[in-house]
């Protein structure tokens, strides 16, 4: 008799493999044949379960978002946590989170000509501005522009985030942190304290 896997299971090792297959491979490998060969599994399969690929792709996006906001919220459980520990929590200071970002960096730039995976990212990233946003001003260490200082920020972490990934050479762990620290100091020093 052949063996019946969780749905709900089977459906994340898929959207694994696709992850796996993105981060190591880029937009080019993005077929259904490619994923699910990655995934071991059948095209059928993949379309029982996602209504198109860009389905599919979301999908990916969702689970490298919970992974990235899982983080952020354990670090934040610690009521002396610091904003540039959280703010480091988006950074591809390791591989785990360098594959989320190759993820969003070719979510990215697929959604350029796609509405719906743009309104996609435009919700993620606005979800992430909100949480650095309520977490910035319940500890109070910007009370000013706030929103200048998310924005500000937000573009920081994605150009130091984006040159990580294309020069990781260059821009070593201790390059990413100490410019972190850097630009916080200059933004807003009560971020390290």
């Amino acid at each position: 008799m052949p063996r019946v896997a969780d749905p709900k299971v089977r459906r994340a090792e898929v959207v694994a493999a696709a992850a796996a297959l993105i981060a190591s491979e880029g937009p080019e490998a993005l077929s259904m044949r490619n994923i699910a060969d990655q995934a071991g599994c059948t095209i059928g399969l993949l379309n029982h379960w996602f209504k198109s690929k860009d389905d599919l792709i979301e999908a990916v996006l969702d689970q490298a978002a919970t992974a990235g906001v899982d983080r952020v919220k354990a670090v934040v459980e610690n009521p002396d946590v610091k904003l540039e520990d959280v703010v480091r929590e988006f950074l591809p200071l390791d591989e785990e989170r360098s594959a989320e970002l190759r993820v969003w960096l070719v979510f990215w730039a697929l959604s350029i000509g796609r509405p719906t995976l743009r309104r996609g990212y435009s919700q993620r990233l606005r979800a992430m501005r909100e949480e650095i946003t309520r977490e910035v001003s319940e500890r109070g260490i910007v009370t000013k522009d706030v929103t200048q200082f998310i924005d500000t920020l937000m573009a920081m972490l994605d150009g130091i985030s984006v040159n990580a990934i294309a020069e990781p050479d260059y821009w070593t762990i201790d390059r990413q942190t100490k410019t972190l620290r850097w630009m916080l100091k200059q933004m807003a020093p009560k971020a390290l304290v």
